[in-house]
């Protein structure tokens, strides 16, 4: 009886140590999940005590689907690379989908194992987002100046034949 009690001791201490130990891409997962879910209470289980208050996204950010590549990690600093699909950020129709790709910042404490900077992770994603966003835009005004331009040449056109008939009927 000893033994079996002694086995469940030590297997419940295993289980207890190896949730502080999840990996980086193991969180990063964990985290991206809860974000796309938008389950704000189970985000900030996998995020710094520091940035509690600053574990969601902005309300715009919607995330449709994500992928992350495997941790790059420098002692108690992890990077993920990780892309984000989001969703109806341009346009309220949901099937338009931005992918953006930057790094999940992770920081390893030894009470708690890996957790999210959010301060980071934001950072990375908000400078990606508005880089896509601001290249989207500068393509469709380019889009648009080229579309006027086309009209401005027919309307160029046709002011030179007005131009050219008043000359004509001025030298008669």
């Amino acid at each position: 009886m000893f033994k079996y009690t002694l086995l469940i001791l030590l297997a419940l201490s295993l289980t207890n140590c190896a949730s502080k130990k999840h990996s980086p891409a193991n969180v990063t997962d964990s985290f991206w999940a809860a974000q796309k879910a938008q389950k704000t209470q189970q985000a900030k289980k996998f995020v710094r005590d520091e940035d509690q208050d600053n574990a969601t996204l902005q309300k715009a950010i919607k995330v449709k689907r994500y992928t992350h590549e495997k941790a790059e990690i420098d002692g108690d600093v992890a990077t993920v690379p990780t892309t984000i699909y989001l969703e109806g950020l341009l346009s309220k129709a949901q099937k338009d989908e931005i992918k953006i790709d930057f790094n999940t910042s992770l920081e390893k404490s030894k009470k708690e194992g890996w957790k999210v900077n959010m301060k980071e992770t934001k950072n990375a994603l908000y400078f990606e987002t508005a880089k896509k966003m601001t290249s989207g835009l500068s393509k469709g005004l380019l889009g648009e100046f080229k579309k006027r331009m086309g009209d401005f040449k027919e309307f160029k056109g046709i002011f030179e034949e007005i131009i050219k008939e008043m000359q004509g009927s001025v030298k008669k």
